[in-house]
């Protein structure tokens, strides 16, 4: 079987501004190509489906459209709560989404997946030629049997085992099974992951978790815990990874792989994106590059002309300008935020510093003259530029 690994979605997640969905939706629509060009069997999305525990109704949206589109042509597609993720909103379709092999998956018991039925209404005769269109897709579509810790897949002869572990928090573990508290988290995660693989066998394994990894065995990213890589267990082939959104192999043996995210989420992230594709029987591991998305440049700049020169020549990108140089006029920044590619303007410390020491030496007249030239497009009168100095030296008498 030919799998596809992906994780960190983040469907409704926004850079400053900037919404990403039309590119998530766009990015969707590239997994399901490659999908379709790879004759890839199962999807597994490894965590943080959503950026927020409640999305917006547009980001659900984009999500139950792209997992039908990706379930098209008998695949399978298999959804991991992550730590961004709120498990029971996520499931909460499971019941449709079981009809189309799409396996919501927000706990450790998958045995009463496709357990559903509905056994009204009949179809009229009317829609005779839809149901026998419906069972013939049901026939050629991947199968598969749920069990305590995963789903087992089968296509023809062929079978793989994948345990499913959503993010296990305090609160999912402690719904998952009864907790010994006297064992710190860090075991109490590992023997999780090795009661979820309980029924692996001598066929292919795969374990789907999201979990922050690291080989220094402390620090934490995103708010979660950083876990030894001793937490693995040996018995899998192949563990797809989220949560870290560079891809990154942690381990070779067994072979733990964070795909990383499939879009640049932030500006020190890599510009290159990728997903995982698994053959089960050759055994092999293969990063295919991905195209969709806008990438997030971050360039300097130290005058208003050559930040509208960056900013056209990133002009497809998200741009973030680090401003070393004079203060902006008001009408300079608008024209700058205004620019398409514009996404965020930072002062540097320096330009902070230097504009300063420049001023320095200028007393209040000038440093009075120089505000109100760049605040109002025209030099003050001398009464007005009077009256500001008498009543900066009255300020300055009273303070001493």
């Amino acid at each position: 079987m030919v799998i596809l690994h992906t994780a960190d979605l983040h469907l409704g997640k926004r850079l400053g501004k900037a919404s990403r969905l039309d590119e998530q939706a766009l990015l969707i629509k590239e997994l399901a190509d490659i999908a379709d060009a790879r004759a890839v069997d199962v999807i597994l999305i490894a965590g943080d489906i959503f950026d927020n525990i409640v999305p917006p109704s547009e980001a659900e949206r984009v999500f139950y459209r792209g997992m039908l589109s990706l379930a098209e042509r008998g695949r399978a597609v298999i959804a991991l709560a992550g730590n961004h993720d709120d498990e029971r909103r996520l499931c909460a379709a499971k019941p449709l989404a079981d009809l189309q092999g799409i396996v919501l998956a927000g706990e450790l018991d998958y045995s009463a997946l496709g357990a559903e039925s509905f056994t009204e209404p009949v179809p009229p005769a009317s829609l005779l030629s839809v149901a026998s269109a419906a069972d013939y897709l049901e026939k050629q579509r991947i199968r598969m049997e749920g069990r305590f810790g995963g789903v087992t897949v089968f296509k023809g002869d062929e079978k793989v085992n994948i345990a499913l572990v959503p993010y296990p928090s305090e609160s999912r573990l402690a719904r998952w099974a009864e907790q010994d508290y006297n064992i710190d988290y860090v075991e109490r995660v590992k023997s999780t992951l090795a009661s979820a693989c309980e029924f692996f066998d001598d066929g292919y394994n795969i374990l789907c978790t999201h979990l922050f990894l690291t080989k220094s065995e402390s620090g934490s990213l995103g708010g979660l815990m950083a876990l030894p890589t001793s937490v693995l267990p040996e018995t899998a082939d192949y563990i797809a990874l989220g949560h870290v959104h560079k891809q990154y192999k942690i381990t070779k043996t067994p072979l733990a792989v964070y795909s990383g995210s499939p879009l640049q989420y932030a500006y020190d992230e890599s510009r290159t994106k990728s997903v995982m594709l698994i053959d089960t029987a050759k055994r092999t591991v293969e990063a295919v590059p991905l195209n969709v998305g806008k990438k997030l440049t971050e360039t300097t700049a130290d005058n208003f002309d050559e930040c509208m020169q960056k900013l056209d020549f990133y002009s497809g990108d998200y741009v973030r300008i680090l401003y070393d140089g004079e203060a902006l006029s008001k009408d300079e920044a608008t024209a700058i935020k205004s620019h398409p590619a514009f996404n965020d303007l930072i002062i540097t410390a320096t330009a902070r510093g230097t504009v300063a020491e420049r001023r320095a030496h200028l007393g209040d007249g000038e440093l009075f003259e120089m505000f109100y030239r760049k605040t109002k497009g025209a030099d003050p009168s001398e009464e007005l530029k009077a009256n500001f100095v008498t009543l900066m030296k009255e300020l300055k008498n009273e303070a001493d």
